[in-house]
């Protein structure tokens, strides 16, 4: 059980270094090339570890799920991520994106009509009234266009846990994700290219990338999910709710980042609102 919560709370580090050294990276380059190749290096990592021989388990509309999964929930959707990253704060981004389990929980609820009690529906509403308090600025109506990139993005990464479940119980976590990010690269590139975008790595910036596409994407996702298999999938996501603080921290020490009263606050109430949601949770 030790074993598991140190491959697990590892992981979390790692992934909480996402937004502030994607945000050093982004000062050099475009924040849609970074993502590009963040996938290609995420993808050559998982490589190795893909189970060829259960593809064949794959039927044609396994792939054409896989395809469009790919393409839209990860490639479009992580997109949003960075489009927003590269305007508001690193800890914002964290804070908002810590949201993304109080929509798996309802995606699955609508698409596996699975049940839940009244706690998690509250917990839901809390969550929510969390991304707005965070996200909040006094000079729009209600938030900021660019947090709303994010909340776009982590509600398709939500939709993208939710409907991969089926294709990784036929294969694995590492082939399902090796995958997506082949056929995110799509239209990724296919924008880069309509826009006339230079896909170049500057040298300054090459092991920031080859960092966020290899460490974060590759080694903290293995390690994840090996501490999960000790621990379990509820007590394995309760590890999320040290990230947006994390990176909060590292955002205040290293890009000198204003950590306000209202992050604080809306940081607090999604925690509590997670908690909420997932800790009455019958451990199957």
């Amino acid at each position: 059980m030790l074993k598991g919560y140190i491959y697990t709370y590892s992981a979390m580090a790692i992934f909480s270094t996402l937004e502030v050294f994607s945000k050093i990276t982004m000062s050099g380059m475009p924040p849609l090339v970074l993502w590009f190749f963040r996938m290609l290096f995420g993808a050559a990592t998982l490589l190795p570890f893909v189970n060829f021989r259960s593809l064949k388990n794959l039927t044609k509309i396994d792939w054409a799920n896989m395809l469009w999964l790919g393409s839209v929930t990860v490639g479009i959707g992580v997109s949003f991520f960075y489009l927003g990253l590269s305007h508001i704060s690193a800890a914002e981004v964290a804070i908002i994106f810590s949201s993304n389990p109080i929509f798996v929980l309802l995606f699955s609820r609508i698409i596996y009509r699975e049940r839940f009690n009244l706690r998690v529906y509250f917990g839901m509403i809390l969550g929510f009234s969390g991304v707005v308090l965070v996200s909040y600025k006094p000079e729009h109506f209600f938030t900021s266009i660019y947090s709303i990139y994010i909340l776009i993005s982590t509600i398709l990464f939500a939709l993208y846990t939710v409907l991969g479940r089926k294709i990784s119980k036929k294969t694995s976590s590492a082939t399902l994700n090796s995958f997506a990010f082949i056929f995110g690269l799509i239209p990724v590139l296919i924008i880069l290219l309509t826009i006339h975008e230079p896909i170049f790595i500057p040298k300054k910036d090459f092991f920031y990338v080859l960092y966020l596409g290899v460490v974060v994407t590759g080694v903290a996702y293995m390690l994840f999910f090996q501490g999960v298999k000790f621990v379990g999938a509820s007590f394995g996501s309760m590890a999320f709710f040290v990230k947006p603080w994390l990176a909060s921290l590292l955002s205040f020490f290293i890009l000198r980042e204003e950590f306000t009263l209202l992050k604080v606050l809306g940081g607090i109430l999604m925690a509590i609102s997670l908690i909420v949601a997932y800790w009455p949770q019958r451990v199957k």
